[in-house]
């Protein structure tokens, strides 16, 4: 039994743009009043290209896909999908659960047993670019990869009764699957016309993408197993 260490180390691309069809029946009401109340403001001017670049890069493209889309991402609206490219083979780590029963009184004769045991949950992680940490919540969508594709979180519970023979220590293990995904986040960014009479309108979205993305997601496999150990000895599995 062993941990497998997996520290994925990308290289930071910026967003690349397409043009996307719109979906017809598609309707954004509340994005449109928001954008109305900017308007209003003064808030949206005509642009300078950089400057256009800039509200379409790869941090204003994340607060979208992390449900924070408004009037932090310079009014910047839209739909998320990870779009899987590869996947790896599934790897199966190992921790401890509970408290170890510990057998190392100067002395001792006789085995110890208790009960032992405890709950863990493990949810699926993002990365982008040079390792940059994303926070996706329930607005994105998953496609390819499909065995996995609706895992979002994982909860084991491991519980069982170990013996310590003397001058020894055990605890109880479980292996957890997980597999990496790699592939980039499609943001069908919301299009308006505002020049229409009655106020901005909706006209389709614009697709960019963040790049180079990583995504590690729990499988759902365990396997139960036991870490034994000397009295002075360090335990092969990590808590």
């Amino acid at each position: 039994m062993h941990t497998d260490t997996n520290t994925m180390t990308p290289t930071h691309s910026p967003a690349r743009s397409s043009t996307h069809t719109p979906t017809k029946g598609r309707r954004r009401l509340a994005a449109a009043a928001g954008i109305a109340g900017l308007v209003l403001a003064g808030a949206l001017v005509p642009a300078t290209a950089a400057s256009a670049d800039d509200r379409f890069g790869p941090d204003n493209l994340n607060r979208v896909c992390n449900g924070d889309a408004g009037m932090y991402t310079s009014g910047i609206t839209g739909d998320c999908t990870f779009e899987v490219q590869s996947e790896s083979g599934e790897r199966v780590d190992w921790l401890r659960y509970g408290e170890p029963v510990s057998n190392c009184n100067e002395g001792t004769t006789t085995a110890i047993s208790s009960q032992v045991g405890d709950v863990r949950s493990f949810a699926e992680t993002w990365k982008s670019g040079g390792g940059v940490s994303l926070e996706i919540k329930d607005v994105l969508t998953i496609e390819g990869g499909a065995e996995y594709s609706q895992t979002r979180t994982t909860t084991s519970e491991r519980r069982d009764t170990v013996t310590a023979n003397p001058g020894r220590k055990t605890a109880v293990t479980l292996g957890t699957g997980f597999a990496e995904q790699t592939g980039r986040i499609r943001v069908d960014v919301d299009t308006w016309d505002n020049g229409a009479r009655w106020g901005p309108r909706w006209t389709g979205t614009k697709a960019y993408y963040i790049d180079d993305v990583h995504r590690t997601v729990p499988t759902g496999y365990t396997e139960k197993g036991q870490d034994e150990v000397g009295c002075d000895s360090d335990f092969r599995v990590p808590a």
